[in-house]
């Protein structure tokens, strides 16, 4: 196999097939090189949370960026459905962040100053306030931050409906091929080199999540990513429990259709392993029923595993390499991937096109006190 196209993307998953849907949508010859089948690990896997109030406790870069990507969802939505024919589930009903102690409660005022100062939207409520509008919690929440604009997808729907966009757009999808190594020529990007044969283009974008480290070391020797293992769990209740996900510090109960419940995660760092254990089932259970006791009488659906891509310096690598042209990453975007995916390829599309000149990586860089260390 030997073709030519203008830009290489290494990495089927929801930020690859997002970046190849933005930059064949604007005419580029993209091939999508995915190690095993498109969208079938980390973005199969995430029960799809919309949370940029939710999931910041502080201001960092990031946060901008979320809240212009959450911007995207509504319209994305319409055009992917018109485009592809796929529904990717689009809801933005809100999420309540909740408090079961009176210093939890406290934290969650806290947050809601700071995001209530950049423009967001937030409202408190008490223990009884909430149950009045989701009477199925638990008496032990003594308060909930409601989020209206926050909101959910259904994952792998999205990363599907970015893969087919892309391929209408003429994209090409090469799946069961891994990229072995980036070939370079003068400091220059001339191609990969894949299990099935070399792919020639002169810009090559490195977005293949938790599995990058090997490629990553051709910006800096310390970067990489690592798997963060997190095991999820869905049920099914005929009885209404929940209107609007609940979430409490990294765990979240997501009301799907069809009365699904997706409830999760887990948090395992540093194991490529996807199996799911009792002992987390038992743990996901009873955290959820501690919180929505109607649980007790649900449906047992299924269980699952993905693998959160998280980076060594705990911030994606997105942006351009500094001296080798054509060479650019796009990973490490951890439990916010779903979220993040449109303005990653937006970003990247820009990035590619010379119109955004700030590359992440500089702010990053900067923050993070990272050198490059080719």
């Amino acid at each position: 196999m030997s073709k030519i196209y203008d830009i290489a993307i290494i990495g089927g998953g929801i930020i690859g097939s997002s970046i190849a849907h933005f930059l064949s949508e604007r005419g580029y010859k993209v091939a999508v090189i995915e190690k095993g089948r498109i969208a079938s690990e980390a973005s199969k896997a995430a029960a799809g949370l919309l949370g940029v109030q939710a999931e910041w406790d502080e201001y960092d870069p990031l946060f901008d960026m979320a809240r212009k990507s959450r911007r995207m969802f509504k319209g994305l939505s319409e055009k992917l459905r018109e485009k592809t024919g796929i529904d990717i589930g689009y809801e933005e009903k809100g999420i309540y962040r909740i408090a079961k102690s009176d210093e939890a409660a406290e934290k969650l005022l806290q947050i809601m100053k700071w995001q209530q100062q950049t423009g967001e939207e937030s409202h408190f409520l008490s223990g009884a306030a909430l149950r009045e509008k989701e009477p199925n919690v638990s008496q032990s929440i003594v308060g909930a931050a409601y989020y209206p604009t926050d909101g959910h997808v259904i994952a792998p729907e999205l990363a599907r409906a970015f893969a087919h966009s892309a391929a209408i757009s003429g994209a090409e999808i090469y799946e069961q091929t891994e990229v072995l190594d980036i070939q370079m020529e003068h400091n220059r990007v001339t191609g990969v080199v894949t299990s099935e044969g070399m792919i020639s283009s002169d810009k090559v974008i490195i977005a293949s999540g938790a599995w990058s480290t090997k490629l990553l070391r051709h910006f800096d020797k310390s970067w990489g990513t690592y798997p963060v293992k997190g095991e999820l769990l869905s049920v099914k209740s005929y009885k209404p429990l929940l209107t609007i996900p609940v979430f409490e510090d990294g765990f979240y109960i997501v009301p799907k259709r069809g009365g699904r419940y997706v409830i999760g995660a887990t948090v395992k760092p540093h194991t490529y392993n996807k199996a799911v254990y009792a002992e987390s089932i038992q743990y996901l259970m009873e955290r959820a029923i501690g919180i929505l006791p109607g649980l007790k009488e649900a449906e047992w659906e299924t269980a699952w595993a993905g693998l959160r891509p998280q980076s060594q310096h705990s911030v994606p690598y997105m942006g351009k390499h500094p001296d080798i042209q054509g060479l650019y990453s796009c990973t490490g975007h951890y439990r916010n991937g779903i979220l993040l995916s449109p303005i990653s390829g937006e970003y990247m599309a820009d990035l590619l096109e010379e119109k955004q000149t700030n590359s992440l990586l500089d702010s990053l860089t900067r923050r993070e006190g990272l050198a490059f260390k080719n």
